[in-house]
Parts: structure tokens; sequence; C-alpha cells
């Protein structure tokens, strides 16, 4: 029987219904009489048969758009569209509770709606909990959190979370460092999704000239977007006489109009070195207004786009349309707060730390790092104990924590019970990783754990794993387990369903390859009325396939492979936040890539590898300082091998328990330092490596022997 889940599903990808009505077209099955009555609830409420009509009807309601506005009514549809699983009500409700506007008043509901949406990659959803955490309301004040749902929201593109961050980078407030240039593009980025606040906040950079260039132009302009927005503020400023006039549209022929449609489709569409150029072009454009309307957001956006494709004067442009000095240098001593609201203190702006090179950073003094300088650092397992509280805390931590507890690694005896409950609280927590290492010991069992067979429980993990942010690996899993086996809990649609989320959702790669196989092959020989619609939904899987660089697809469509995909990104916002196991997740991920990997999630880039991985380990993460041991001990191109380094990072991971540097240090010391094995630094570095490897690992066999 499909799920609800599933045919919510099928207005987005036509094609998925299909298959799903394949897998149960040989059964009897039909819909039960509860998904029936659900169906002609959305039809007689909300005109239209899934949820998501719900969520359209009650925006319609609530701002009066073709219809009597009625902001009651409309969280009523809102509230019947959330419990039908469209996170877009759910967050629109909670706006609706947290400011009592046509239902009660409730912070406290508003503020697990939006956790609701935030938990599933729903940006808008971490924007507006970022808010709560940052005042304190409904939730415990929490500065550092509220950083970084603002980051999560705004690595989304929610406008609300780019121009709050941008305010706060700004300025320099809720412990976040100030940086004018990256401040001001994110509020760019939110002025170009329509936020008014957010032009009118550049506006009056470029107007007052305090930490950007002073430059009534680009002033003017930004006023009248804002004033076009229904920024009141901006519409009556000392601008106002250039505001109210509006910036006019060029007149082109119909040859330069095309000529100009075609350097855009370049810019949007092309590949390689004439990419980078067209983007500057339609920067330049924008800037000068040659061809369209003066719009200096969009040209700011069109160089960066330049910029990033390696045209070194778009980088330029992109720091004078910011309104910074040619060197990108920021203006000190802010005066005055752009958001009253936030309550920032601009005298306590964070000073600017001086730059290091990160290969610099690699030409370590042995003696600055190793064990023997200073107490051990402490050993990552203990840091994942007080964040777990026992499974209280940290999903992310109490992970990594069951994981070790099961494998008896990190000076940890091996204790099941423990374990395996850590691993279920992280999981109900949407610590992905945990819902999949679940899976992997129930599914068939495990006989050295004494753990035997449960595979429905496991695949209930995996389903609760693939709603989780990043939660594609379980997705792909519980796609497979479905699809791919005999047992009686095979449920093709189910398991194509899975794929669907893992491939959209989550832009895992393997889910899109899978996706996009049965979608073929029903295309190629499914029911003759089902083949045009799979052949036609063939183009969109493609695309996000390419998102998620399938490098067949892109090459199919003709486009680039994109950088990185979902999961990258958010481990690069978590590491820049402070994560230091987010950073060494990252790091690992850079290396695939740089290791010529065909299943990399990110384009190749050496010295960011090494500069995460230098701030996992200078955080406390002893995969990170291993990685660095590791890169160090090589011979890599554009990193000399430098064993003094690699012997320094080897005794800081092994001091912090890592079972693995100990046995590097042991390599380093027998193969550069010609010690024997019975020397003293040799069988220490044995000893300490035997006690912290996973005990079922070969390696701890050995020191059995």
């Amino acid at each position: 029987m499909p799920s609800v889940k599933l045919l919510f599903a099928c207005r987005v990808v036509p094609v998925l219904a299909l298959l799903a009505a394949c897998a149960h077209g040989s059964s009897d099955e039909t819909k039960s009489e509860s998904e029936q009555e659900l169906t002609t609830l959305y039809q007689r409420t909300c005109g239209g048969r899934l949820a998501q009509a719900c969520f359209e009807q009650a925006e319609r309601l609530r701002v009066g758009d073709g219809v009597t506005k009625d902001v009651a009514r409309a969280a009523t549809l809102y509230e019947l569209g959330c419990n039908g699983d469209d996170l877009r009500a759910c967050v629109a409700l909670g706006v609706l509770k947290e400011e009592g506007r046509g239902v009660a008043k409730d912070e406290a509901e508003a503020a697990r709606l939006y956790a609701r949406g935030c938990e599933r990659d729903l940006p808008e959803g971490c924007g507006h909990l970022a808010l709560l955490y940052g005042e304190g309301r409904a939730v415990a004040k929490d500065l550092a959190q509220a950083v970084r749902l603002y980051e999560r929201g705004c690595a989304g593109d929610d406008r609300l979370s780019c121009n709050n961050l941008g305010v706060l980078k700004l300025m320099g407030g809720f412990g976040v460092e100030q940086d004018v240039a990256a401040g001001m593009g994110m509020l760019v980025q939110a002025c170009n999704r329509s936020l008014g606040v957010a032009c009118l906040t550049v506006a009056r950079e470029f107007d007052q000239g305090v930490r950007t260039r002073k430059d009534a132009r680009l002033a003017s302009s930004y006023f009248r977007m804002a004033c076009g927005m229904g920024a009141q503020e901006a519409c009556t400023s000392a601008n106002a006489a250039v505001v109210a006039k509006p910036e006019p549209t060029p007149a082109v022929t119909p040859e330069e109009g095309a000529k100009l449609d075609g350097v855009r489709a370049m810019c949007e569409l092309g590949t390689g070195v004439g990419l980078g150029m067209a983007c500057h072009m339609m920067g330049t454009a924008y800037e000068k207004g040659a061809g369209v309307a003066v719009n200096p957001g969009r040209a700011t956006m069109f160089y960066q786009r330049a910029c990033d494709h390696e045209v070194p004067e778009a980088c330029g442009d992109v720091r004078r349309m910011l309104g910074l000095t040619a060197d990108g240098a920021k203006v000190e001593a802010p005066k005055q707060s752009v958001l009253q609201s936030l309550q920032l203190d601009p005298a306590k702006t964070a000073p600017e730390k001086p730059k290091q090179s990160v290969l610099q950073s690699l030409q370590l003094d042995a003696g600055k790092v190793s064990a023997n300088a200073k107490p051990a650092p402490r050993a990552s397992v203990d840091r994942w104990k007080e964040e777990c509280q026992d499974g209280k805390g940290e999903g992310d931590a109490c992970a990594r924590l069951g994981a070790v507890l099961l494998e008896g690694s990190a000076g940890l005896q091996v204790d099941v019970k423990r374990g395996m409950k850590l691993l279920e609280d992280a999981c109900l927590k949407r610590a992905p990783a945990a819902c999949v290492r679940l899976w992997s010991v129930l599914s068939s069992g495990d006989e050295a754990l004494k753990i035997g067979p449960a595979p429905l429980v496991g695949l209930a993990f995996l389903e609760t794993g693939c709603e989780a942010r990043d939660g594609g690996d379980a997705c792909n899993l519980l796609g497979m387990a479905l699809t791919n086996t005999p047992r009686p809990y095979a449920n093709l649609g189910k398991g194509i369903q899975a794929w669907r989320d893992g491939c959209l959702g989550h832009e895992d790669t393997n889910s899109c390859v899978l996706f996009l196989a049965m979608t073929r092959k029903l295309a190629a020989s499914g029911p003759e009325a089902l083949r045009a619609d799979a052949q036609g939904s063939i183009p969109g899987i493609q695309a996000q396939a390419c998102k998620a660089r399938m490098k067949d697809a892109c090459e199919a469509l003709g486009q680039p492979m994109p950088k990185d995909v979902l999961r990258v990104r958010h481990l690069r916002t978590d590491c820049d936040a402070g994560d230091p196991d987010a950073c060494a997740d990252l790091a690992l991920k850079y290396r695939q890539a740089n290791e010529g990997s065909r299943f990399a999630t990110v384009e190749r880039n050496l010295e960011e590898e090494l500069r995460v991985a230098e701030k996992g380990c200078a955080g406390g993460s002893s995969d990170a300082c291993l990685q660095l041991a590791e890169r160090s001990s090589e011979k890599v191109a554009g990193v000399p091998r430098d064993l003094e380094a690699a012997f320094a990072r080897s005794e800081q991971a092994c001091a912090m328990k890592s079972g693995a540097a100990c046995e590097l240090l042991e390599k380093l010391l027998r193969e550069y330092r010609h010690l024997g094995p019975d020397a003293p630094q040799v069988k220490e570095a044995r000893a300490r490596a035997c006690l912290y490897l996973a005990a079922g690992s070969w390696s701890a066999r050995e020191c059995g022997k």
C-alpha cells in the first residue's frame, strides 16, 4: 500500500507515481480508507488532492490574493498542510503562532515547527528558529546556536538568514568575527531575494561610508530597490529625489536583445573559460545599464560567478561593488549598529587575526605540538562523552561515541548495550550516521556482538535517517533494502521513493544513479501507457543527478560538474562554526577528491583540505590530526614531505587515543629513525596502538599474539 508521503511526492516527480503503481499493480492492495478520506479532505477543503494545495490556498488567504483576507482560515489550512508533511506549511503556521495572528500565540509550538522544517533542510525554518535562539524566546538563549542556524539557512538561500547573518558579519556580534566583505555579500544576496530591509541596509552603508566606500550612485540604486519592495524609509530618505525616479530601461534592438540573451545563457549554462567571461559581461551590463536596467545587486552576483570561474578582474569588481577598498581591506571601528534590534556592541568587535598560508602551517615545530611539550591533548572520545551527556546531549556526539563502544576503540571496552542505546538516541535526534550504523548491525545481526537479526527494526531506523539532514546514505540504503531483497518486506514503490528523497532532497549521488536507472528502465520497457511520462521525467532527474555530481548526467546535459554537494556545504558551514569533527569529515571529502576518487563529492582543492584539517586538529579532532600526519608523511604534489611535522602530528593524534595514529608513529620511528622493534619509543607506540585500536581489527588481533 503506498504511503501518504509517496502520494505527496507524485506531483513533484510524476514518474514516481507511475513506478509505484507498477510496484503494486500485480497485487490486490488498494488505497486505504484513511488515505481516501485524506484525499477527499484536501479536495473539499483546499481545492486539490495534495497537502501542498492547502499551503497554496492558505498563502492566498493570508494576504488576500484574489480572495477575502482571512488569517484565521489560513492558519487552519497551514495546519492541515503541515499534518500532510508540507514543511512550508509547518513554518508558515509557526510564524502565525509566534506572532499570535489568526491563532493563539504559542512561541514554544512555533519553535517546534521551525525546528521540524530546519531539521529537514527547509532553510526558512532555520532562519526563524535562529531568531528565537538569539532572543531567548521559547528556547534557552544561545547566540552560538543562532549563528549556526543562520549559516545553515543562508546556505539554503533563505533571505532572512542571509540578512541577519550579513548584519552580524558586517558589524561583528554574537561572537562572529567582523568580515565586511562577507557581510555585504550576504546582504546583497538577501536583497536579490526581494528583502527590502536588506536593500535598505546596503543603501545606508553606501550612503554613510562608515565600513564601505561612500558611493552616492550605489546608495541611490539600492534605496530605489528597497523603496520598490515596500521599505518606506527608503522612499523618504535623503535620496528621495533619486529614489522616486525609476531607473530607465535602455531601448535595445531585437538583435541586441538576442545577443544579450545569448550571453546570459552562456553564463548560466556554459562551461569553461567562456562561462566566466560571459558572466563578467552580464555583470558589466547590469552595472552600466547596457541593454538592461541598472541593478547593482544582480551586477554583483554576476561578477561573483565570474570570479568563481577564474576571471581575475571580476574578483576586483566584486570588492568594488561591495564598497570595499581596492585590496578588500576592512574599515575599522564601526560607529553605529545597522539593526538596533540585534543590540550589537561595536566596541566588542573581534580584532582581525593575522592570516597564514595553509601550506606554511604544515611546517611545524615538533616540540610545540608533540605530546611531550604539554599534557596529553584531550581525546575526541572524551569530548564526545561530555557533549553526549549519556544520550541527553548532542546527537552527533552520541552517534560517534556509540560507534566507539560497539567496536571497543579509543581505550574503551566493548559495551554493546550502552553503545546501541546511544546510537538509538542519536538516530532519533536525526543523526543519520547513527541510523546507518544501526541498520548495519540489525539487518543481518552481528555474531561477534551477540546481536540477532532484526531487519524491520533496522528499516525503521533507516527511514528516520533518510528524513534527517544529510540523510542521503540512509535513503540510498533504504531503497536498496526495500528493492534488492526476496524478503517479505520488499516494496519497490517505497524503495524508489527513498531513492527519490536521497537524490532530490540530499543530493546523494548513489540515490540519483539508482533513481535515474529505474526511470530509464520504465521509459524503455515499461507498460506502453507509462513510457512517455517516464521519458519526460528523465531530463529533470538528470539535472538533479548532475547537481549531485553524477558525471554521466552532467555530460548528457552539457553542464559543468558543480563544485560540491549539499552534504559538503553543510560540513563547511559546521566546520566554520567551530565543529572539529565536521572539519575532519570535510577534510576527508577533499582528500578523496584530491586522490582522484570517482565518487568525490567536492572539487579537488589540496589547500582547502589542509586548511580544514588544521582547523579540525586545532579544535580537538584526532581524525583531523591523523590526516595531517598522513599528508605530511607522504609525497603529495604541492606539499613537500615534512617528517618532523609527520612525527609531531602522529604523536599528537596518538595522545588523543587514535590507534591508527599510534600505528603510524610506530611506522615512522622504524622507517625514518631506523629504530628496532625493541627500542623503547617503538614499544611504547605499539603498546598505545594496541590499547586504542578497535577490538576486532586485524591489528588488534596481532596485539593479542
